[in-house]
């Protein structure tokens, strides 16, 4: 009776041990999964605002673009010589444009130095012509100029007899490949066709715009791009993007390229480039059922009327272009055009300007099905936005986003993405990176890295706006205790630097707080402080703040894109301000002054640093109220 009254308690005490272990081990476990999802949470907070810088950065360089465009053309609007002189839109006769672009890319005077060992290319091109090509640039090696204008002057031909609106049927094939902005990426334009295959007869291709800038191989991009349409006309379409643009080149880096690749031949180049960028198509239709067009819709979106445009005369699509001698404007077209590469969706309804970019519209869902029904199409592809996933769905699913330069903020930033029709017509996507520094790492070293990035961008945008910070926020301390609210920090910096980002989200990163929670404003600018006496210190953060604006008008003045301004090239562009703006008086003295003194080196041209370096000099020599 004991022994089994002994062993009951036993048991008895043994299923308490194991009932208390087994709650100290559920309590553990509901204490690591709160831990884990507090911990993804704070990861995913970082991401997103991450993320949110740098797209609230980028577009905001977009519409200072615009802005800065607009002002050129007002300059110019009276003044038909200066006009053609700086090159902001083309005035030449329609009769003799084809004549004039097909002069530009004639071959027959550019020889091939005896030394040359990179890749050929002859008329009509073939598929190993092609192979040889990419395996060339793999080795970074660059095409002769002879065979880029060889291959620009074939690609504007047969462009050229393209409609606006092309056609693609997946009946025989049973599929078409979508892929969006690549942005002189090379390597991931070679990991799509590592992971889907060469195009071919069988492989149909579209590429939705958006090849060049940004990116470093923009040109080996475009020529393997033209090279595939001339090789596959009838299976490999291309989109024009709202970067196949001369004054957005100018700007974001395929021009300075050109000119670095190319040099003395550059101009050629760059302008026979343009010529075939005026005449690639604006939408290519799968099976009169989706739509694949850069940027997006408007509530004045009409197929039939885009196909009808004459679309070679926009070498640029960021202002309506206009014939000498003319005064009327066609905005109903130029609208058509600059909604289709330059729109964004968006989750409320309606259409409203797209002010974030300064160009096209926000369309709704309700725009989205209007435009569907329209033209009885069931799906929207676009591009025009990177995405951190590669791809978007919105608008219930009858809009995608398909963006395909991964790590295009920085590394780690996002995947890459293409999208394949088939014919039942709902996406399948396909996501990679072109990079392998990143995929192997933590998920926490990943954020932190980007994050990292994002900051250092950000602080640099501070930097650049010092004075008018310091400003506001000295306007605000009314003790002079160097301390302002948390609330006035943030606004201050939204009012500022005019970007809408979750300030007091990244308050703890960029500033420091004092016991009582207040923010000390000093501490903004603690990382990257300016030295030397505070008028050099205001200069040179001028200076730092419009260096991208500095370089557009640098690329503008440079009409014969040789990577220097020439003193006539300078000398006509002071001219032409002084001519516009009756408070800039300068008399030809002083223009021949000005001009010898931005030649820093004597050797009659001026080149991107010593243009920048200019403003020090002639802000040093002629004093504040003199400029």
């Amino acid at each position: 009776m004991g022994c089994n009254t002994s062993k009951a308690l036993s048991e008895e005490l043994d299923d308490i041990t194991e009932k208390t272990a087994t709650d100290a081990q559920l309590r553990a476990t509901i204490l690591i999964q709160q831990w884990f999802r507090r911990w993804r949470a704070e990861l995913e907070i970082r991401r997103r605002y991450t993320w949110t810088i740098f797209q609230t950065m980028e577009y905001a360089n977009e519409n200072e673009q615009l802005q800065l465009y607009n002002f050129f053309n007002e300059i110019i609007s009276g003044l038909p010589d200066a006009f053609n002189a700086l090159q902001m839109k083309k005035s030449e006769p329609e009769g003799s444009r084809a004549e004039f672009f097909s002069r530009l890319s004639n071959p027959e005077f550019v020889t091939i130095e005896a030394g040359y060992d990179g890749p050929t290319l002859t008329l009509p091109l073939t598929l190993q012509q092609i192979t040889d090509l990419i395996e060339a640039f793999k080795e970074k090696k660059v095409l002769h100029a002879k065979y880029v204008l060889v291959l620009l002057g074939e690609t504007r031909k047969q462009l050229k007899l393209v409609e606006n609106v092309q056609r693609v049927s997946t009946q025989i094939t049973g599929k078409v490949t979508v892929v969006g902005d690549l942005h002189g990426s090379l390597d991931d334009l070679l990991m799509i066709f590592f992971k889907n295959g060469l195009p071919s007869s069988d492989n149909p291709y579209i590429f939705n715009g958006d090849f060049v800038d940004r990116g470093p191989h923009s040109v080996e991009v475009s020529v393997i791009l033209f090279a595939l349409k001339l090789l596959y006309p009838n299976t490999f379409f291309i989109n024009r993007g709202n970067h196949e643009d001369v004054i957005m080149n100018k700007r974001y880096g395929f021009t300075t390229e050109i000119v670095n690749k190319y040099g003395v031949l550059a101009n050629r180049i760059a302008k026979s480039f343009e010529g075939v960028f005026r005449v690639i198509p604006l939408v290519t239709i799968i099976d009169s059922s989706v739509l694949v067009c850069h940027g997006g819709v408007s509530d004045i979106t009409d197929i039939e009327y885009i196909n009808n445009i004459p679309r070679e005369k926009y070498a640029s699509i960021l202002r309506p272009p206009v014939k000498s001698g003319e005064t009327e404007i066609d905005l109903v077209e130029w609208r058509q055009m600059l909604d289709l590469l330059w729109s964004d969706p968006k989750p409320g309804l309606g259409c409203e300007p797209n002010t974030f970019r300064g160009g096209g519209t926000y369309f709704g869902p309700d725009i989205t099905d209007f435009i569907l029904e329209k033209h009885k199409f069931k799906l929207l592809i676009r591009s025009h936005e990177c995405k951190v996933d590669g791809y978007e769905q919105v608008h219930e699913g009858k809009v995608v986003t398909v963006f395909s330069a991964s790590n295009y903020y920085d590394e780690g930033s996002n995947l890459g993405a293409y999208v394949k029709i088939g014919t039942n017509h709902k996406p399948q996507f396909v996501q990679f990176t072109a990079s392998e520094k990143t995929t192997k790492l933590p998920l926490y070293t990943k954020v932190s890295m980007i994050e990292s990035s994002a900051l250092r961008d950000l602080r640099t945008t501070l930097f650049a706006n010092h004075g008018a910070l310091q400003a506001a926020f000295e306007k605000l301390d009314t003790a002079k205790a160097g301390l302002i609210t948390k609330a006035e920090w943030a606004n201050c910096m939204r009012t500022v630097l005019k970007l809408d980002l979750p300030w007091l989200t990244l308050r703890s990163k960029l500033v420091d707080t004092d016991e009582n929670g207040k923010i000390r404003y000093s501490s903004c600018f603690e990382n990257g402080e300016l030295k030397g006496d505070i008028d050099n210190k205001r200069l040179t953060e001028e200076i730092y703040r419009q260096r991208n604006t500095l370089e557009t008008i640098f690329r503008i003045l440079d009409t014969d894109n040789s990577g220097c301004i020439t003193k006539e090239e300078l000398r006509a562009g002071c001219e032409l301000l002084a001519k516009h703006n009756q408070s800039v008086s300068l008399s030809s003295e002083e223009l021949e002054q000005l001009v010898d003194t931005m030649d820093i080196d004597g050797n009659g041209e001026i080149n991107f640093n010593e243009f920048l370096e200019s403003f020090r000099l002639v802000d040093s020599k002629f004093g504040p109220e003199k400029n």
